[in-house]
């Protein structure tokens, strides 16, 4: 009996370490309702140099107006709202104090010589409704699996991709101009890290830092 431990040991060994499947094997649409965009957390927002961390609660209302309120030390709470996201398109509404505070960098940074921080907020809106919809009831209409699959919320189009344990759902503005989520770090049922980033005059192939990143970890 001595002598059968080891390999019960190791039989058990394997059963609980087992690797996670690869997410390129995985169901696109199930890693699409893994990525999660609401419930407390920390967040992390970046624009360029400058960087501030935070505490994070965000909730999806009744009305479908997403929030996000952010607590940064020496600052305050500063909220976010995300109007109405079953509508595809609203008219503008007066902006929050997390959205000013962006605006503000976008333009100390100069971004909003080559995007307006209005029409950032717009792209986010719908980058957050597209990632959002399955908690409404809404099925991405989604073309044949690829390496990078086309998907559609309505007239917009999107990218998923599923790449080194990471899923991606990217945006192009315009050329040159690409906003993506990418989920990370995929749990029984949600991914545990969501990043947002924006980048700008990026070729596919470099690497380099986003002008924008705003990180949630829950």
């Amino acid at each position: 009996m001595v002598k059968l431990l080891p390999l019960i040991f190791l039989f058990t060994s394997c059963a609980l370490f087992k690797p996670r499947p690869s997410l390129e094997t995985m169901d696109p649409e199930k890693l699409l309702r893994s990525v999660r965009l609401v419930g407390e957390g920390r967040g992390r927002l970046t624009l360029g140099a400058r960087q501030y961390v935070f505490g994070v609660d965000s909730v999806l209302r009744e009305n479908q107006d997403w929030i996000l309120a952010v607590a940064i030390p020496l600052h305050g709470e500063e909220v976010m709202i995300l109007p109405d996201l079953k509508e595809a398109y609203i008219t503008a509404e007066e902006a929050d104090s997390f959205e000013l505070r962006i605006a503000d960098e976008f333009r100390r940074l100069g971004l909003d010589r080559m995007l307006s921080s209005e029409e950032f907020m717009r792209e986010l809106r719908g980058l957050v409704r597209f990632s959002l919809a399955p908690l409404w009831g809404r099925v991405h209409q989604c073309g044949p699996r690829e390496v990078v699959t086309e998907c559609r919320l309505d007239e917009e189009r999107y990218g998923i991709e599923a790449r080194n344990q990471e899923f991606v759902i990217h945006r192009t503005i315009r050329s040159g101009v690409g906003l993506e989520l990418v989920a990370k770090n995929l749990t029984e049922s949600f991914f545990h890290q969501i990043d947002i980033r924006l980048y700008i005059n990026r070729t596919y192939e470099e690497i380099r830092p986003p002008e924008f990143s705003l990180e949630l970890f829950w």
